[in-house]
């Protein structure tokens, strides 16, 4: 038996935008339906894995739903979680500044359901999509930036071995591949790793093949993710290309040689999550009531490649 056969797919539920008919249109009411449309769509394509973000209001009684649904389907959910920010929007706060206490509360009641579904994966990230909150920041030295990051998941630590579960944070548009790498090397916790993104080292202006080999024995969870670098043209005189996301095996990611070395080097390798993610699509030449249906058969095509690459064509 290959570790291949072993992995979970799925895919990120914004790729596949509901509904998709008019009876799936009837059954969704609101976010606790469309999870469970996410769920039941995870299974149709031969999936095993969802990644779900449970939003405030979410009742006991949906959780006993969820968590049915999910065993009787046989799909592993995993749940967001943060250890930065006080909220989605909002970056401020962490593990050990004056909002801890916040967060702490914040955390142990996600965990609290993590353990009610059967959850074993947490997945986080840092970076808001701000150069403030990069490693580019030019009045943060990069030094101290990474301390702080390191400091914060080093507390996070403490909380997941206690409770035998796993933090996975993004490379999320904030530090190379290779910086985070060494970031989970000295935090040194197995419950502490990586939500390996494939893709988004491009828009760190870097090849990503370093990075998804750095992270490979970091990786908790994934992000499954191909981008084409295009030509962008503008009339104010911007870098003249620039990634765009794709199906997989359209873009300039190796996907057969991330996979190889994730099947050798994840800790996790032995029913690894692989979760598609089509971030950044170029709509640019799709009419604006095309692009959902262009973005669900995007996703057909990267289910049809990954399974092909994974022997379950």
């Amino acid at each position: 038996m290959s570790i291949y056969d072993t992995w979970r797919l799925g895919f990120v539920g914004a790729d596949y935008t509901y509904p998709a008919t008019p009876a799936d249109k009837d059954q969704i009411k609101g976010p606790i339906d469309r999870l469970k449309w996410h769920i039941k769509k995870t299974k149709e394509f031969g999936g095993g894995a969802v990644q779900a973000m449970l939003l405030p209001g979410t009742t006991q009684k949906d959780l006993e739903e969820i968590k049915e649904l999910a065993q009787t389907l046989d799909i592993e959910i995993e749940l967001g979680a943060g250890i930065f920010g006080r909220g989605f929007q909002n970056p401020e706060g962490s593990l050990i500044d004056s909002y801890r206490d916040e967060i702490v509360q914040r955390l142990n009641e996600t965990i609290k359901t993590a353990k009610f579904l059967g959850v074993k994966i947490l997945r986080g990230a840092y970076g808001k999509l701000q150069v403030k909150y990069s490693r580019y920041n030019r009045d943060y030295p990069l030094k101290d930036h990474i301390k702080f990051i390191v400091d914060n998941l080093k507390e996070a630590k403490k909380i997941f071995e206690d409770n035998d579960l796993y933090y996975a944070q993004e490379n999320h548009l904030d530090f190379f591949g290779t910086e985070f790498a060494e970031i989970f090397a000295e935090v040194n916790s197995k419950h502490i790793g990586c939500t390996l993104d494939t893709a988004n080292e491009f828009c760190l202006f870097s090849n990503p093949d370093a990075a998804n080999e750095a992270l490979a024995p970091y990786t908790i969870t994934t992000h499954i993710k191909d981008m084409r670098i295009e030509d962008f043209q503008s009339p104010y005189g911007l870098v003249n290309f620039q990634p765009r996301g794709c199906a997989l095996g359209d873009g300039s990611v190796n996907i057969p040689r991330i996979l190889d070395i994730l099947a050798k080097k994840s800790p996790m390798a032995n029913g690894l999550h692989i979760i598609i993610e089509q971030g950044w699509m170029n709509y640019d030449n799709i009419p604006e009531d095309q692009r959902d249906e262009y973005t669900r058969e995007s996703l057909h095509k990267s289910f049809k490649f990954l399974k092909k690459e994974l022997g379950r064509a």
